[in-house]
């Protein structure tokens, strides 16, 4: 049976060009993302990984999301993915090491 561990993280990130949209410029993407490590019986680690990433602008003290344009990603795997893939995926997967480390879990 795999082990698995689960974390979901929400944060904000900039798209590399402001996405317009009916004229209205969303600088901001509202991201979920979620990654499952996996411990196979042979011991061997992988990992599944979903992103979504959601246009967000803020106008008038209101956030207002463009669901509508919203660009998603899943991977059942990350054995055969791009380079861009593996290391983004290695580098969220240190910075979760080092805080484990860092509180003691």
């Amino acid at each position: 049976m795999d082990k698995q561990i689960h974390f979901t993280i929400r944060l904000n990130m900039k798209p590399t060009n402001p996405i317009v949209i009916d004229g209205e410029t969303y600088d901001i993407y509202t991201i979920n993302l979620a990654i499952t490590s996996v411990v196979n019986p042979d011991a061997s680690e992988d990992a599944n990984v979903a992103m979504r990433l959601v246009p967000t602008r803020v106008a008038n003290g209101e956030v207002i999301l463009a669901n509508d344009y919203a660009r998603s990603m899943a991977l059942g795997s990350v054995e055969n993915v791009d380079a861009p893939t593996k290391t983004a995926v290695a580098q969220i997967s240190a910075s979760i090491q080092e805080f484990i480390y860092a509180k003691g879990l």
